[in-house]
């Protein structure tokens, strides 16, 4: 992650939706809001949930999949 990022966090599995994210495999999503950002692992459906949270937010200002930048407001 970026060395600037100050504050984040994984988010637990009593937060998460579905229940499919509470089995173990699956991708990381890191979801970045300026110098804030939160983990979600375990997610089956990567492209279904960044299409979900880009849709939903007007905050996110990067997503990484496992690691790698998959989506930038700035792009």
């Amino acid at each position: 992650m970026k060395e600037n990022r100050t504050t984040g966090h994984y988010v637990k599995d009593e937060f998460r939706t579905s229940a499919h994210s509470l089995i173990p495999g699956g991708s990381t999503i890191t979801v970045y809001e300026g110098k804030d950002f939160k983990i979600y692992d375990k997610v089956k459906y990567p492209k279904a949930y960044i299409s979900t949270i880009v849709g939903s937010s007007d905050t996110v200002t990067e997503i990484h999949l496992d690691g790698t930048l998959i989506w930038s407001k700035n792009k």
